[in-house]
This record gives structure tokens, C-alpha cells and sequence, in this order.
């Protein structure tokens, strides 16, 4: 006010005004109406300006009463307020923060608060350094976290509470972010590049001060909007008093300072206000429609007229670009077509879950992987949801992980943890996470559609490491009987030997019976015989006696049935083994003690298992009291069995015994560690599902039980549920869920892994003995070959050694070497021809072939040929002259 009175004086309008200021303090013991009185009694008044936020409801009656001239200013704030409001309503935000430059603008800014903003709003006083009171932690503790943020200040203070943001980190998303000038010194702030793409909306000072009729210089430096409306005000009352017939005299009135309105006396109301006219700075601010026409709130109060730009940073141009202009006298002009909104910012809860939602690690070293501004990265199932819906909602997003628990247990106190905690507190917006249906999380949060159906529990174990043995085909029989069958061919060969050798019917001491060559069985040849009897093309020639071909017969027979008994008992052998699996069913391996199981430690399996023993306890009980109490039916009681399986005690029994696991990681590590299949791991069907795919020694045994679904959750009557469930509902229908189902559950992983005997049938590994025993064979046959070959040397080398000399009787020498000279005559020394030599081996006669085999060959016998009736007969007496004294050769012919 003395600034003004300065600046009117400068003007020199010959008009002397004397002010008297009276600070209100709202008490209740009178002493603002007593101050009042004072003033009228002693100085008097013209006019009462007015500048309250709150309407002095005595005082104001009192003035009319007295027919003063009063004037009412509204507040500086409530153009930028309202235009403020206008701007967030194009940007249909819900939630916004206001931050204020000291504790008078930010208790304007709460008055407003009757007149209604259109969005949900936090008036912070950046003034205030007070441990919680700080604006820029409580705008980070807020929740949900405000959509949009406004800072109004004058240009100067406006860097300094920038400056604050910028370093405790706050300004992230530059499009939420908007500066609002109470001043036109806007250039002053320094950041305008760090603030890019931020909204700012600044007043022109020569459009100010061209309605106030002042020079430009005037609305610089030092300017501020409450002291140009002042001196409008002032210098507007000036002129009307100067014009008016009878300049107003000012009225002087003694009242009773505890007296009520209604004890003074009423008087007119100074007529020489309506000549006032107001420059073309001021206005009549439209009365708020909330307040009854005799209220002082409602009469329309001077304001200033100004029009407010609204633009954003740019680098590009060093300059800002328009996007509005706003008029306290209309409404919000659009430059643009439209103010886009900016996008929204959701914190979204999770919770590590594989494969729904993950931190990202370095597969050598193990550490986590960050972006470039050292945020853990996250990665999964949930996570390409939350990049999708985003997407497709246009919002920005921060992955929020609970600091305490997992996805969320209610304590003894009635408190949650984890994902279902920080939902109930705020500390989220909504959750996206390997969230089951519950009722008591129903109670404290909302679930939407499911995304994804019918998970449930599931065992996971260790396929069974098989013992591959090269001579896996031999253990189908055991060693009994091995040397067994090895005994029955020894003796066979034996007696066949013994046999063919005493039996005065056999080929070898019944020449007349067979004068042909036949197969002598000796001991060599009898052993050769049994043993090739095990093969399909069988011993060849039998035994000519009968008791030897009844042995033969005997022999097999055994043979027969021990190739059957051994082919039927190997292929059962190796089917049997690869159907072999160690459990089938929850109820199975809660009966069997060589398999261990375990589950994660406090995870809704634990909880499960727990709540089901509790269950069994307590039908247990009811059921003991109702058969101990029956009194009329009590024979329908008379059984030995408790009707109830009691299986989930003991399973839970063997759990604790095996201790839980502090993770998922480690249960499935400790089932891949036992390669005897004797380890269990009971966890989510789905998580173990996408272990298989990546774990070749893993498998899914039994059904899956204790089926719920996943859904998303958020608090409870948020707006965000009806949209998010229409989102949920569009990618069903565009199949978005299923092709993140076969992402990470890729069954074509599998086939990387190696085939098992199931799929590709017996390995070398577990018939190689088979083609080691050919090999042996064919070692030994090479070694036997060299040993034969040593031997014919050997001995050919002896026969042909040194001549022996022969002495005549008559006692001479001969005195040159024998030699074979022509002729029949022979010499002293004879050396015996090539021809004459005796044969090394003796030649064995092949036995003679039937008459098929031996004319026609295996060829089909032909029609016409006229056969005789099939009798060999031998034929005595033909004997070559040539070779008597040697072996009778036995002829014969057919007829």
C-alpha cells in the first residue's frame, strides 16, 4: 500500500489519500469489532476495500447499515486457479499436486477449494522445510502418485523450488509437469532446457500495461499483480470522487463494539460509487453459485482482467509454443486442435514369480542386470502383459516389488504383506503379479477377468538316471542260470561224443550201414554241434544212433524253450523298465518313504497343505463327537475305518521333515541333484511346467489339484477396474494370452533335449555287449587264424628238413649226391616228386547230397522227366587197379 501511495503521488491527481489497514484475527472476544469502531469513531471512512479471503460477516453488516462505501477484491490467485483447472479438464486429469511458493498462496489456493477444483488435488506450501512437511517427499510418498504437477511462482522463486526438484530426482516425466508464472518475469528461469516439453503459462507485461494505461517499464521488473489491481482500484476511486457532485465526505459512527448489526442504524448506501468507472485492468468476477444472494461471498467482487498463454518448452526454437490462451473474462481458446493428455503413470505391484515375473540376471555371473539408470530390469510372463496393456491404455509405468512378504498374507493383526499390502496401503495402483483368487484378499482388494485360467499344484521329480550296462541283455537272466544253460551244453556235447563213439549204430563203428561219408562226432565236432544248435541254421547233421538223436531231440527242446524263455523275458525286461516312474499321484507318494518332498517355504502350497490338516483335524474332531455323543443312531457309527482319508497330515509331516525351501530355484536344484528319483518338489503346475522346458532331467508327475486362477487385482471401487477389464477381455478375444503361452511354455525346446529309450528305442549303450561278443569272436577267430598259420609252417618246415643218408650193405660210400634221373628204375637216394608225396591232412569225403541237390540243383524238376523209383544200390567190384590196397572206394547207381 505505500508502494501505490508513492506511485499515486507521482501521478499527481490531486487527490490525497489517507489509508487506515485493519488486520482481522478472527477471535471470538470481539477485539476486531472493537478496532473497527475505533477507526470509524475517530478517523472516519469513505470507502472499505475489502481484501479478505473470508467474508467478515459483522463488519460487512455493519458497513452497509452505516451506508459506507464498500468494494470487495477477490483473490489474486483465483484466475490462474480457475484457468489452471480449465487446462487439467482438457487433460481430463483425476489427480494433481499444486505447489505453492510460500503459506499465503497455498491458503488462497485451500480457500478455492470451496468453489470446487475438477480434479483431485494436494496443496503443498514449498515454503516449509519441517521434517514431513517437505513438499518434494511428500509428492514422493504420495499415492496414488499425482497425475500432473503445478508450481506456481513468481519468476525468481520459480528456480528455486525447481532447483529442489531437480535434485532430490523427481522430475522424470517432463509432460506432467507445469509452471505456472504469477508474475511476467518468466524469462528469469534458468532451466528451460532441463524443463523441455514441461507446460508453462506466462503473462504478457505489455498487454498488462497497455490496460492500465501505464508505460511499458512500469510492468517489469518488480512488477506484481496485486500491486497494479491496488492501484487501478485507487486511482479508479479517485476519479469517480473527482467527478461526483459532492465529493464523499468520509462518515464518522460510534458503535457498540459487542452489539450486534441490528442495534445500529440503517442508513444509504453511498450513491457516488455508481459513477465509479473501472479501467480496463479490473472486472467483476462472477460470483460463486454456491453461496445465497445475501452472503457476502456472493456479491461480485473486482478481479483483474489478463489473459494468460499457455505453451511448452522447446529446445528447437528456444522458445515456447502455444497451445492455449486463457481470458479471465471467457473461457480457455484452444491454439491446437487439442491439448493431448499426458500419459498417465501407474505403480504397478509384482512380486518374482518364474516365469510370470522376474529380475533379469547375467546367466555367467548371476548378478542383476540394469538399465542406464541403474534400475533393475524385470522380465516374464506379467511383464509383456504390463508392456501390452500399456500399450494399449497409453500409460507410463514403474515396477513396484513388495519390501516385506510375497504376493500377500494377512498377520495376527488384521496387517497384509507383499503385492495384496502394498495394494490395500496405496503403495500401488494395481497388481499384476502370479496372484491367486482368494476370498479373505477378495475382502481387502478387487480382482478383475482372469488372464490366466486354472493353474494349480503339481509334483515335480528327477527323471530316473537308468543304469546302462553293455551287457544289459545278460541281466535278464540271472547267473544261475546262465551257468546253467552252460552246463547243459557241455554235457550234451559230452554225452554226444560218448555216444557216438560206443553206440554200435553209429556212422562211425557201423561202416556198412553207411558206406558214404558221415560227420564223426568227435569231441571237437560235439561241442561245435551243441553250440550251434542255439542258432536258427541249428547243429547240421545229426547223430545216426538213436539213442544220440533222442539226446539231440532232448537237447532241442531245451534249446527251443530256453530261446523263447529268454526273447519273451528280454522283451518284457525292457519294456517294464522304461514304464517304470516312481509316483503317480499326491496319494502315492504320501504313502511311499524312499522319495523325500518339500515346498517353498510360507508360499500358498505351504499354506495349502496346512489348511488341509487343519481340515482333516477338524472333520476328525467333529466326526469323533458325533459318534461318541450318537445316542439314538449309534449303530450307523459301528465301523473300523474312519470314513476320511488322513493323508495331509502325514504330508505335511514329511515336508516339514525334509525342511522347506527358502525359494523355487533351490526346490527345483535339489530335484535335479538326485538322479535316483528319490527327491520331490511340490509347487504352481505352471512354474513347473516352464522349469521341463528348460530342464531336459525334470518331469510333471501326476494331475494337477488345488486348481484357482491368475487374475489382476486392484483396490477396492477403483475407477481403473472397469477399463482394465475391458483391456483383459480384448486380448482374450485377440489371443494375446496364448501366444504368451507358447512363448514361455515352448514345447519346442524340448526338442534339444536328448532322446530318451522311450522315444528312440534301445541304445548301443544297453546292447553293446552284443556286438562286443561279435567282436571277441572275430579277435579270437584272427588270433586262432595266425596260431594255424604258424603251426602249417612249422610243421612243413620239419618235413622238409636234412636228408637222411642211406649205406649200402656192402659198406661203400657214395661219393656224389642221389638224384632223380627218369625212368622206372629208382636210385640209392630217392627224392620223392611233388606228386608222390604224402598228403599233409587226410582228405574227408564229403557225405553225398540228395538226388535233387546233386542233379538239378534247387531248381524245380521238370515234367517230362521219367524218374526211376529212387533206390541208391551200391555196386560192388569195381575197383581201380590203381589204388588196391588202399581204402575200398564204395560206388554205387541209381536206377
Amino acid at each position: 500500500m505505500a508502494v501505490v501511495l508513492k506511485e499515486l503521488d507521482a501521478l499527481q491527481l490531486d487527490t490525497k489519500v489517507e489509508d487506515v489497514s485493519l488486520t482481522l484475527t478472527r477471535s471470538e472476544d470481539g477485539q476486531d469489532m472493537q478496532r473497527f469502531c475505533e477507526i470509524l469513531s475517530t478517523v472516519g471512512t469513505s470507502i472499505v476495500i475489502d481484501m479478505t479471503y473470508n467474508h467478515w460477516t459483522e463488519g460487512y453488516d455493519l458497513i452497509r447499515s452505516q451506508g459506507i462505501a464498500y468494494v470487495r477484491l477477490e483473490r489474486i490467485l483465483r484466475p490462474f486457479l480457475e484457468m489452471f483447472g480449465d487446462f487439467m479438464r482438457q487433460k481430463r486429469a483425476n489427480n494433481v499436486a499444486m505447489v505453492f511458493m510460500n503459506a499465503r498462496d497455498a491458503g488462497e489456493a485451500t480457500h478455492q477449494m470451496l468453489y470446487g477444483y475438477p480434479f483431485r488435488t494436494l496443496i503443498l506450501d514449498a515454503s516449509q522445510d519441517d521434517p514431513g512437511q517437505d513438499f518434494v517427499e511428500r509428492i514422493r510418498a504420495l499415492r496414488p502418485s499425482p497425475a500432473y504437477v503445478g508450481l506456481f511462482a513468481r519468476g525468481g522463486a520459480m528456480n528455486a523450488i525447481f532447483e529442489k526438484v531437480q535434485k532430490a530426482d523427481l522430475f522424470q516425466r517432463p509432460l506432467e509437469w507445469h509452471f505456472v508464472f504469477l508474475d511476467t518475469r518468466d524469462r528469469v528461469f534458468k532451466y528451460k532446457r532441463q524443463a523441455e516439453l514441461s507446460t508453462r503459462f506466462t503473462l504478457s507485461p505489455r498487454a498488462i500495461c497497455r490496460s492500465m494505461a501505464m508505460p511499458d517499464l512500469y510492468c517489469g521488473s518488480g512488477f506484481t499483480i496485486q500491486r497494479g489491481m491496488l492501484l487501478n482500484v485507487l486511482r479508479s476511486l479517485i476519479d469517480a470522487a473527482q467527478v461526483s457532485p459532492e465529493f464523499p465526505a468520509p462518515v464518522f459512527q460510534e458503535c457498540n463494539a459487542t452489539g450486534s448489526s441490528s442495534e445500529v442504524k440503517e442508513g444509504t448506501e453511498a450513491s457516488w460509487l455508481d459513477l465509479v468507472h473501472w479501467s480496463n485492468f479490473l472486472a467483476y468476477a462472477v460470483p460463486a453459485e454456491r453461496f445465497s444472494e445475501d452472503s457476502p461471498e456472493s456479491q461480485p467482487g473486482l478481479s483483474f482482467a489478463i489473459n494468460i498463454s499457455a505453451g511448452y518448452y522447446s529446445s528447437e526454437h528456444e522458445a515456447k509454443t502455444d497451445l492455449a490462451a486463457w481470458s479471465s473474462v471467457g473461457t480457455l481458446r484452444l491454439l491446437n486442435e487439442t491439448i493431448s493428455p499426458a500419459r498417465r503413470f501407474f505403480r504397478i505391484g509384482t512380486a518374482e514369480s518364474i516365469p510370470w515375473s522376474y529380475l533379469k540376471r547375467n546367466e555367467r555371473t548371476g548378478e542383476l542386470v540394469r538399465d542406464r539408470n541403474g534400475v533393475p530390469v524385470w522380465e516374464g510372463y506379467c511383464i509383456d502383459f504390463i508392456i501390452r496393456l500399456a500399450q494399449k491404455l497409453n500409460f507410463e509405468y514403474e515396477i513396484v516389488a513388495p519390501q516385506t512378504g510375497h504376493m500377500g498374507e494377512v498377520d495376527d493383526h488384521g496387517e497384509w504383506d507383499g503385492v495384496v499390502g502394498d495394494l490395500v496401503r496405496g503403495e500401488t495402483d494395481f497388481a499384476i503379479a502370479a496372484l491367486k483368487m482368494y476370498s479373505e484378499r477378495e475382502e481387502v482388494i478387487d480382482f478383475l477377468p482372469p488372464y490366466y485360467e486354472q493353474t494349480g499344484i503339481s509334483i515335480a521329480i528327477r527323471k530316473p538316471v537308468r543304469r546302462t550296462s553293455l551287457f544289459k541283455f545278460m541281466t535278464v537272466l540271472r547267473l544261475e542260470v546262465w551257468l546253467s544253460i552252460v552246463a547243459a551244453l557241455i554235457g550234451t556235447a559230452i554225452m554226444i561224443w560218448f555216444m557216438d563213439k560206443y553206440s554200435p549204430y553209429s556212422s562211425r563203428n557201423n561202416r556198412q550201414a553207411y558206406p558214404y561219408p558221415c560227420r564223426e562226432f568227435t569231441l571237437r565236432e560235439s561241442f561245435w554241434f551243441a553250440l550251434t544248435s542255439f542258432t536258427p541254421q541249428g547243429g547240421g547233421e545229426a547223430p545216426k544212433a538213436i539213442s544220440g538223436r533222442m539226446l539231440v531231440a532232448a537237447y532241442w527242446l531245451f534249446v527251443v524253450l530256453m530261446l523263447a524263455t529268454f526273447t519273451a523275458n528280454l522283451a518284457a525286461f525292457l519294456t517294464v523298465e522304461r514304464m517304470q516312474t516312481p509316483v503317480q499321484s499326491l496319494e502315492q507318494l504320501a504313502r511311499q518313504s524312499r522319495i523325500n518332498y518339500t515346498v517353498v517355504k510360507e508360499s500358498d502350497t505351504h499354506q495349502y497343505f496346512i489348511n488341509m490338516k487343519f481340515a482333516e483335524d477338524t472333520l476328525y474332531r467333529m466326526w469323533k463327537e458325533l459318534a461318541l455323543n450318537a445316542s439314538k443312531d449309534f449303530k450307523k457309527f459301528r465301523i473300523w475305518d474312519y470314513p476320511i482319508k488322513e493323508q495331509y497330515g502325514h504330508i505335511l509331516l514329511a515336508i516339514n521333515s525334509s525342511q522347506p525351501v527358502a525359494d523355487a530355484r533351490e526346490g527345483f536344484a535339489n530335484v535335479d541333484a538326485h538322479e535316483n528319483a528319490d527327491y520331490a518338489f511340490i509347487h504352481d503346475s505352471a512354474e513347473i511346467k516352464y522349469e521341463i522346458t528348460r530342464n531336459c532331467n525334470l518331469t510333471e508327475v501326476g494331475e494337477v489339484f488345488a486348481e484357482q486362477p491368475y487374475a489382476v487385482a486392484v483396490q477396492q471401487g477403483s475407477h481403473l477396474g472397469d477399463e482394465l477389464s475391458y483391456a483383459i477381455l480384448e486380448l482374450q478375444k485377440d489371443r494375446f494370452f496364448e501366444e504368451l503361452k507358447a512363448k514361455y511354455w515352448n514345447q519346442s525346446n524340448l526338442r534339444n533335449c536328448p532322446l530318451s529309450e522311450d522315444q528312440e528305442g534301445i541304445t548301443l549303450e544297453s546292447l553293446g555287449g552284443v556286438f562286443i561278443a561279435t567282436l571277441f569272436g572275430l579277435v579270437l577267430a584272427m588270433i586262432t587264424l595266425g596260431l594255424e598259420v604258424l603251426y602249417y609252417k612249422r610243421k612243413k618246415t620239419k618235413l622238409e628238413g636234412p636228408i637222411t643218408q642211406v649205406r649200402p650193405v656192402d659198406g661203400t660210400v657214395p661219393t656224389a649226391p642221389p638224384t632223380a634221373v627218369s625212368g622206372t628204375a629208382k636210385q640209392a637216394w630217392h627224392i620223392p616228386t611233388e606228386q608222390e608225396k604224402p598228403p599233409l591232412h587226410p582228405v574227408k569225403i564229403s557225405p553225398p547230397p540228395s538226388f535233387e541237390a546233386a542233379t538239378f540243383r534247387g531248381k524245380k524238376l521238370p515234367p517230362k522227366v521219367t524218374l526211376g523209383d529212387g533206390k541208391f544200390k551200391p555196386r560192388h567190384g569195381l575197383h581201380s587197379k590203381k589204388n588196391i590196397g588202399a581204402t575200398d572206394s564204395h560206388m554205387g547207381y541209381m536206377e
